[in-house]
């Protein structure tokens, strides 16, 4: 930005896809009216599953797992890509290991994140102009994985993640790998569209 530090406070439900779009707009237009030499969107949008890929047979489960996790994703990606004319936008998908490798107990989650790693391989070749990366942060500490040592229906992946939990497997620090993403991004050195890891 033009020296300007803002924050704004939205909460957006992207759970629901009745007027994505222009609840998506409304987070960009807070920023009407400032001037800016780049624009960045981090997008990290995930949930969790914890069963086995056969026993999804709910098409509504799987309908909403996918509105959240993709669909809302491409919606608010392509709605930035709109905003700020003139300006180098630089689009950051928060991905995961889990894009690439298939992980028991978890085809929601890495079917998610396979889609959304190759949504912004397309728009990297779609979109020469803006800048794309995908960045695995590496196996982290959160809420969303603390207790997968527990709820996990695959026994091969409760026992990878009570190592972690037990400090055989040392989790990757948050802080680290959100500053080594922030300085990629910054440094702009990336080829757009790949996916750059953590332990790159």
């Amino acid at each position: 930005s033009s020296g300007i530090n803002a924050e704004y406070g939205i909460s957006v439900d992207f759970g629901s896809g009745d007027k994505l779009k222009e609840r998506c707009e409304a987070i960009f237009d807070m920023c009407e009216g400032e001037s800016f030499d780049r624009v960045y969107l981090f997008n990290n949008h995930g949930g969790n599953d914890t069963r086995l890929a056969d026993t999804y047979d709910d098409a509504q489960e799987i309908t909403d797992y996918f509105m959240l996790n993709m669909v809302s994703f491409q919606v608010l990606t392509t709605v930035f890509l709109k905003k700020f004319p003139g300006v180098t936008h630089t689009c950051v998908n928060v991905s995961s290991m889990c894009a690439k490798k298939a992980f028991p107990s978890m085809s929601l989650y890495c079917s998610g994140k396979a889609a959304r790693l190759m949504f912004y391989k397309c728009l990297a070749e779609d979109k020469p102009d803006v800048r794309v990366l995908n960045y695995s942060p590496g196996p982290m500490k959160t809420t969303m994985t603390e207790n997968f040592h527990l709820t996990m229906a695959d026994q091969r992946t409760r026992e990878k993640f009570r190592r972690f939990n037990e400090g055989e497997i040392k989790w990757v620090d948050t802080d680290e790998s959100a500053k080594k993403m922030l300085v990629i991004a910054r440094d702009n050195n990336f080829t757009s569209g790949e996916q750059i890891e953590f332990y790159d």
